[in-house]
């Protein structure tokens, strides 16, 4: 590696540290403290330091550093540890943002951490007990050193892959299937980046390539923190009441606003325990999504608050009216709550209306809908 190489490879890798530890911060003075979050954030710091033992070690290589057996070993070994690593925290983001039921157990942790540990610890016998296997007397390192260190990381990577994908063929929605899709995209985007720089290139794009992907992740994060209502995954109450401004009235257009709320939901809270009110409302969420995918209409669904939801329709001729959509919500949600076994009735109630013309709003229809709601509830006796 020559001298003007290392630089450039140095303030590459620099560039990305900044770009990385910039998000770290923020991610650490921001976070919400979610789980996946938490895995994100350690994911960046191991990033950072990988890239700064990958310095030291393209200091040994240009020479700038003595290329003595101790460096070569020791800028290896934590290339390789921090390899690893970088691969089982992404492994347990996947396992979090998947929601695995069986990630926090003591023996889930345990078994995932096996492969990292005896790799590592492979490795570390190997140097001390025959250092030839890895390293010539010319301090090179042999051809056996590149499998080894990418065994576990790969099985880290697959198995993550694996489970995202999987976790987008079985999900609810198109928005849920799209996110574990761009999860399972890292580890094609980081193998591959790693495999170019080491047979292609003699180009620093595994840390270009890193720290892409981590922002392009940081991003979406921050979109889901500032849209995304964090229990039912529908969007929140900011994120209404921007589509609302940007509705408007049109001719040969039908724009409805619909309010639903669930029957009696403060008596499921009150006899069940706030955690069996959110499962409600997950179950609700979860059928207001499926119903409203099988429509043709333009849609919006968002949880307005508490246990109250609103879906907005843009309806052509011959597109499902919301007494239609709000039957089939029913429907599905009585097939639900017998595939379920709930200790308890799970009814919605809902009103709806129209946008009538220029000098109307969305936010007044939506007003409208609610009062209808509320005599609904007022006519079949129904509580809150």
């Amino acid at each position: 590696m020559q001298l003007n190489y290392f630089f450039f490879y140095t303030e590459a890798n620099l560039v990305c540290i900044i770009i990385l530890g910039i998000l770290l911060i923020h991610s650490c003075l921001n976070s919400t403290r979610q789980e996946k979050l938490i895995w994100y954030s350690r994911t960046l710091a191991t990033h950072i330091l990988y890239f700064l033992s990958d310095i030291g070690w393209a200091a040994v290589l240009s020479g700038n550093l003595p290329r003595t057996r101790f460096l070569v070993v020791l800028f290896n070994f934590l290339n390789y540890f921090l390899l690893s690593l970088i691969a089982y925290e992404w492994f347990m983001y996947t396992a979090a943002s998947i929601r695995m039921k069986s990630r926090n157990s003591s023996k889930f942790r345990i078994l995932w951490l096996l492969p990292m540990v005896l790799s590592v610890l492979a490795v570390v016998l190997l140097f001390i007990i025959s250092p030839e296997t890895l390293v010539r007397g010319s301090n090179e390192l042999t051809n056996l050193y590149y499998p080894m260190m990418i065994a576990a990381p790969i099985i880290y990577l697959v198995t993550a892959q694996s489970l995202s994908l999987n976790r987008a063929r079985r999900a609810e929605s198109k928005e849920d299937a799209q996110q574990f899709l761009q999860i399972g995209l890292y580890p094609i985007c980081i193998l591959g980046f790693g495999l170019i720089q080491t047979f292609a290139m003699n180009a620093p794009l595994f840390c270009f390539g890193c720290t892409v992907v981590m922002m392009i992740f940081y991003i979406r994060n921050l979109q889901v923190l500032v849209s995304v209502d964090s229990l039912t995954r529908l969007n929140n109450r900011g994120q209404i009441s921007r589509y609302m401004q940007q509705v408007r009235f049109r001719e040969n257009i039908r724009s409805y606003a619909v309010m639903i709320d669930i029957d009696n939901f403060k008596k499921i809270n009150d006899t069940f325990g706030h955690a069996e009110g959110d499962r409600a409302l997950m179950l609700v969420s979860d059928v207001l999504k499926q119903a409203v995918e099988r429509i043709r209409s333009a849609v919006f669904l968002g949880r307005y608050g508490g246990d109250e939801f609103t879906i907005f329709l843009q309806c052509a001729e011959g597109d499902v009216p919301p007494d239609q959509l709000l039957a089939t919500i029913r429907e599905m949600l009585e097939e639900r709550q017998a595939e379920t076994d709930l200790p308890y009735v799970l009814k919605i109630s809902a009103g709806y209306d129209l946008l009538r013309d220029r000098k109307d709003t969305l936010a007044a229809c939506l007003n409208r809908a609610d009062e209808k709601l509320y005599e609904n509830k007022r006519t079949a006796n129904v509580g809150r």
